[in-house]
């Protein structure tokens, strides 16, 4: 049994979709693409117990790894990374799910604290 809020992951699956739409519309633009890649390997990590549901999980794992390391690969190219230990960091090399969970927290507290800012006008 999962214990991922399905109409969550819906959420961030659309979020993800209008991400990858503005890529679309905006294409070669490397900020854009790593919000996009940040959070599309949160989503594919997330989403890996549910996905046993429909589908081998060896499908999803490997989804949610490959999409990860794009991550690492795009913030190792561009020297990019908000997270407190650099995507130069070879410990990366063995657990690009943890690097992309680390940017994950670090992209959702930057989002957050721009969220406040707007708030308080």
């Amino acid at each position: 049994m999962s214990t991922t809020d399905p109409l969550a992951l819906l959420r961030v699956a659309a979020a993800v979709q209008r991400l990858s739409d503005e890529l679309t519309v905006h294409p070669g633009d490397r900020q854009r693409e790593r919000t996009y890649l940040v959070h599309r390997a949160a989503l594919a990590d997330r989403a890996v117990p549910d996905l046993a549901e429909v589908e081998d999980p060896a499908t999803s794992e490997q989804d949610a790894e490959d999409t990860a390391r794009r991550l690492l690969e795009h913030d190792r190219t561009h020297g990019t990374g908000c997270g407190p230990v650099l995507a130069a960091d070879r410990r990366w090399d063995t657990d690009p799910r943890g690097y992309a969970c680390q940017e994950h927290a670090a992209a959702v507290l930057d989002e957050h604290d721009q969220d406040q800012e707007h708030a308080r006008g």
